[in-house]
C-alpha cells in the first residue's frame, strides 16, 4: 500500500510539473519589450553604448530597426537625430604618454561621417556618438520596429531618452595658493586660507579661476594670470613646483604641446575629455601645481581676523613684510572640444 501511494505521489508530482511549466512558444513575439534604464540620460556630444532590450521571453533572432525619434514636446520627429555629421575617430588607440607631436596623433585619428543616434539591429542597444552635440537638448521618445520568425511588431515610445546640454567644463576642486617666504618651503597661514570656497565657481578666497569657451577649434587653453588689479603676470612667471628632486604635474603634464608667451601659457591639447581619463588614476590625479617666485611677487593680500566675515564682509590688507613666493594648485576638466580661456586671478600684486 506504501508503495502504491509513493508511485502516485511521483506520478501526480510530474503531471503537475508539466502542467505548471508554460513553455514559450517558438518565434514569440512579446507586447512588453522595453529598456532597462528608462529614462535614459545621455549628455550631448559623448560617445555612449545603452543595454539592450529586455525582450520579454520573446524569441530570437531579431532585426530591430530604428523608426524615429520624436520631441517629447511637440511631437514632431527630431531630423537632426538622422543626419551624417563630421566626428574625429581615432583609427588606433591614442596614447597620451607617447603620442606627444600632433603629426603622431593626426596619424592615429580621421574624421568620418556618423549619424548622432542609431539602433543596434541584433541587440536594440542604443549608439549616441560625439555627433549629439548637433542635437537640440531635450527629451525625446525612441519608436523602434522589431522582427523575428513569428513576425514583426511596432513599438512606440519605447524609451524616453533625455538629451542633456553639454558639460564644456568642470571644476575638480577649488583653486588656491598658498604664501610661502622665499627662501623656505613652509607656508604663511592667513586667516582666509581654507575658508570661504565655492568648488562649483572655482573661486577661494585666494584665487578665482575663470573658464570660457570662445572657438569651436583649435583645441588650446590660453592661462592667463592676474593679480587683484587685473595687471598680467608674463608666462614665464608660471613656473613648475618642485618636490623632492622631480617636479609636480601642470597642464603641460597632460598637453601634447606648451607655448609660452608674455602674457599668458598656452597647452594644445588632442582631445577631450582632457585631461585625459588615464591620469585619474596616476599620482595626485588632475592636479596642477605651479609657482610664482617672489621676482615677479611685490605684496599678498591678508585679512583681518577680527573682522573676517566671507562672503558678506572681507576685508583684506596688504602684507609685504618678507619676499614671499606662490604655491598655486587647481584642477579641472574639459569635455567639449574647443579653445578656452582660462583667466586665474590671483590676490597678490606685481609691481
Amino acid at each position: 500500500m506504501k508503495k502504491y501511494i509513493k508511485l502516485l505521489s511521483l506520478a501526480l508530482f510530474a503531471v503537475i510539473s508539466i502542467l505548471s511549466c508554460k513553455k514559450t512558444i517558438p518565434g514569440f513575439l512579446s507586447d512588453n519589450v522595453r529598456y532597462s534604464a528608462d529614462p535614459l540620460t545621455v549628455n550631448q556630444g559623448v560617445f555612449l553604448i545603452s543595454n539592450g532590450i529586455i525582450p520579454d521571453n520573446s524569441t530570437p533572432p531579431f532585426k530591430i530597426t530604428l523608426l524615429n525619434v520624436r520631441n517629447i514636446t511637440t511631437g514632431a520627429r527630431e531630423e537632426t537625430f538622422f543626419k551624417e555629421y563630421d566626428v574625429p575617430v581615432w583609427k588606433t588607440a591614442y596614447n597620451p604618454i607617447t603620442d606627444t607631436t600632433l603629426d603622431l596623433i593626426n596619424k592615429k585619428r580621421a574624421f568620418e561621417k556618423k549619424v548622432p543616434f542609431s539602433v543596434l539591429e541584433k541587440s536594440g542597444q542604443f549608439l549616441f556618438t560625439q555627433a549629439t552635440e548637433n542635437v537640440p537638448p531635450g527629451q525625446y521618445l525612441i519608436d523602434i520596429k522589431i522582427e523575428n520568425p513569428h513576425g514583426t511588431k511596432t513599438y512606440m515610445g519605447v524609451c524616453k531618452v533625455i538629451l542633456n546640454p553639454v558639460v564644456q567644463y568642470e571644476y575638480v576642486n577649488t583653486p588656491y595658493f598658498i604664501a610661502l617666504p622665499a627662501n623656505t618651503e613652509t607656508g604663511i597661514r592667513f586667516p582666509y586660507d581654507d575658508q570661504w570656497i565655492d568648488a562649483d565657481k572655482g573661486q577661494s578666497t585666494t584665487i578665482t579661476l575663470n573658464i570660457k569657451r570662445v572657438a569651436a577649434s583649435p583645441n588650446q587653453i590660453v592661462l592667463k594670470v592676474l593679480d587683484k588689479n587685473g595687471a598680467v603676470f608674463p608666462g614665464a612667471a608660471l613656473e613648475r613646483r618642485p618636490s623632492g628632486n622631480s617636479f609636480l604635474k601642470t597642464l603641460s603634464t597632460f598637453a601634447y604641446k606648451t607655448t609660452v608667451t608674455d602674457t599668458a601659457v598656452l597647452y594644445d591639447y588632442a582631445q577631450t575629455r582632457f585631461p585625459d581619463i588615464y591620469w585619474d588614476s596616476q599620482s595626485n590625479g588632475l592636479n596642477c601645481y605651479y609657482r610664482i617666485y617672489d621676482k615677479y611677487i611685490a605684496s599678498i593680500d591678508t585679512a583681518d581676523s577680527k573682522n573676517w566675515n566671507p562672503p558678506s564682509q572681507i576685508p583684506y590688507g596688504t602684507w609685504n613684510k618678507q619676499p614671499v613666493k606662490l604655491n598655486i594648485r587647481f584642477n579641472t576638466k574639459i569635455n567639449q572640444p574647443g579653445k578656452y580661456i582660462y583667466e586665474l586671478r590671483l590676490k597678490a600684486t606685481k609691481k
